[in-house]
């Protein structure tokens, strides 16, 4: 062969060879393995630094079903600790590095998903060299790497927030991520579902991948428990070291005493690290539906968390409903801790029945039993007539309803005004004849005779008399009971029938639905001591069984307000629900008022009704809120 012919050949191989290096198939590679060969923790982590599935072996799998050619859906129901958001770093890591993809990063808001982008996502793509070489340092102007959008070879991912249908809408996405679903909203604004919204992004791609992962809420609502009951259900089980049998990890079967896990076969109470020492395995409830895993994962799984500190948050979160009769902290435990939803039961919607109330009625052998130390009275204005109650005090806000009474007669006169102030003027006896008398009034201005009730407030605060003109702002959850003051302008009817503004005074905005949650769990307290409440039998005390049904005649339930689910407070149907604002305004003149109880018991206990003793000039006062002395 001639040199020519042998340079021709020699050509033809090299090309031939780069050829082939260029159409060789890349690689196979799972999120896993290239998780083991490329992620990198960051400081502040639960284990900075390398990467390896064999330190948390649960993640594995779930991370290598994601890129399993077969699946489609990928969800994962979890407690807090388990390292789910880890999972989802190194998905996004390998759809960019390895398989590049678009991809979509959903979070319950927009604000959640520039923080996520700012913090894991941009400390990540600092950490791991393979994704470094791949994103360009972030620039002003540089509209291929912003805090919600960044681009690489062969894709970009996009952050989005599913309270926002503009950032969920507009280009296709094969990748979709979605992580906290069940604080997901309703609605993305007016545009409905926003997982629906998310997951059409991928409707057109055959290898579409849509994973979920969150801790679950509650029972019946939740989404994430939706979609694992939809998927595969699968447990991470681990083989019981003295029989063999695979269960899953249970909290019911801790035994505190020892820290233990009882065999759900043979019934041995194995320590904590044996347990965590065994073989370990995903088994899945319905492996017949393959294109959706699903799993399941609790925080006795996890490397990062002792069976100890899980029983101590259990036993602190108990002790708090016991006590209390709030479930929140309970809640927070099943949720964020066991990875489960909540099952809500009637004394979490709904608290104590009306015939429960009525029955622990107790008889008074005074107007005030002993243990009252301060008198509060609210008064309710309506058409006809004043709806006006009495209660007692103690410290810890244990209290007992007095009176309840109405007044009846034409709101527009001054007498029926007068007989309001003669009866909050009442002078009340303990059985062994001390005297007390009412310390601070609060009245409902945002009803009937609003500007009556203003100048009657106002009147009477002239006279040196602690009465708070109260308006109540209802679904409004996340305010105090006793949230603002806020000055009102008083009017008068000039002849030619106009309206103008004579004078003014200050009124309190209550949130009121702060207070029905506060008094909806006092009542299911069963025990007296703090935060009980108390109840006459006595006849002619007003609390008959109208008055019970008064007092429970409100729920919560599920509503949506603006695209968003949200508990709401509502009335039962044919139940007049006097007597429960009526309790809620004695609260929050109470709560106004702020009495140092030391000093009261000390002048009950001598006998004094300070509400009718002269004041020193040269004594010191301590003031309420309104400015005027305790």
């Amino acid at each position: 062969m001639g040199r020519k012919n042998k340079e021709v050949s020699w050509h033809t191989l090299s090309f031939i060879c780069s050829l082939t290096k260029i159409l060789r198939p890349e690689e196979h590679m799972t999120v896993g393995q290239w998780a083991d060969r490329n992620m990198v923790l960051p400081e502040g982590s639960n284990a900075s630094g390398r990467f390896s599935t064999s330190s948390v072996p649960y993640q594995k799998e779930i991370m290598d079903a994601i890129t399993d050619p077969y699946i489609t859906n990928v969800s994962v129901m979890s407690s807090a600790q388990v390292g789910k958001t880890t999972i989802i770093l190194c998905g996004i890591g390998y759809y960019i590095d390895h398989e590049p993809s678009t991809q979509l990063l959903v979070l319950p808001t927009l604000t959640l998903g520039e923080k996520f982008s700012k913090t894991r996502l941009a400390a990540m793509i600092r950490d791991v060299p393979a994704l470094r070489e791949k994103i360009a340092p972030a620039k002003a102007k540089d509209s291929d790497n912003t805090i919600l959008f960044k681009g690489y070879p062969g894709g970009h991912i996009v952050v989005a927030g599913a309270n926002s249908a503009a950032s969920l809408s507009s280009m296709p996405i094969r990748v979709v991520w979605m992580d906290e679903t069940d604080r997901f909203p309703e609605s993305a604004g007016t545009e409905g579902n926003p997982i629906k919204l998310a997951e059409a992004r991928s409707k057109t791609f055959w290898n579409k991948k849509r994973i979920k992962t969150s801790t679950p809420t509650v029972h019946g609502k939740s989404k994430i428990e939706d979609a694992y009951n939809a998927g595969t259900a699968e447990e991470w089980c681990v083989q019981c070291p003295c029989c063999g049998v695979w269960q899953p990890y249970e909290f019911k079967r801790v035994v505190f005493s020892n820290v233990s896990m009882k065999c759900i076969n043979c019934k041995e109470q194995i320590p904590e690290m044996d347990w965590k020492e065994s073989p370990h395995k995903w088994i899945a409830g319905h492996p017949e539906r393959r294109h959706h895993r699903s799993f399941h994962l609790n925080e006795m799984t996890s490397p990062w968390v002792s069976w100890k500190e899980i029983i101590q948050d259990f036993k602190d979160a108990k002790a708090k409903l016991d006590k209390y009769h709030d479930p929140n902290d309970l809640k927070t435990f099943i949720n964020t801790v066991l990875g489960e939803s909540w099952k809500e039961t009637e004394l979490d919607e709904d608290g104590v029945d009306d015939k429960t109330l009525a029955a622990r009625a107790e008889h008074y052998e005074a107007d005030i039993p002993d243990g009252v130390l301060l008198l509060t009275a609210s008064v309710d204005v309506q058409d006809n007539r004043f709806e006006i109650e009495v209660r007692g005090w103690a410290r810890d806000y244990e209290t007992w309803g007095i009176y309840k009474t109405e007044i009846y007669g034409d709101l527009e006169k001054r007498e029926v005004w007068d007989k309001l102030e003669q009866y909050l003027e009442t002078t009340f006896y303990f059985r062994d004849g001390r005297e007390l008398n009412v310390a601070a009034t609060a009245i409902d201005t945002g009803g009937h005779y609003t500007n009556a009730t203003y100048k009657w407030v106002k009147y009477m605060k002239k006279k040196g008399k602690r009465v708070y003109g109260v308006k109540g702002y209802a679904q409004k959850a996340d305010i105090p009971l006793v949230y603002k003051r806020t000055k009102v302008d008083i009017k008068e009817e000039t002849k030619n029938g106009k309206e103008i503004v004579v004078d003014s005074t200050v009124i309190h905005i209550l949130g009121v639905d702060a207070g029905k949650e506060d008094i909806t769990k006092r009542l299911t307290i069963e025990k007296p001591g703090e935060g009980y409440c108390h109840f006459p039998s006595n006849p002619g005390r007003g609390y008959d069984k109208e008055y019970y049904e008064g007092l429970t005649s409100e729920h919560k339930i599920d509503k949506e307000v603006r695209g968003v689910l949200k508990k709401v407070w509502v009335k039962k149907s044919g139940v007049r629900n006097e007597p429960l604002d009526l309790f809620n305004y004695n609260y929050a003149a109470c709560e106004i008022l702020r009495p140092v109880w030391r000093e009261l018991e000390a002048k009950i206990n001598r006998g004094i009704n300070y509400m009718k003793a002269k004041k020193s000039a040269k004594r010191r006062t301590r003031k309420s809120q309104d400015g005027m002395e305790v």
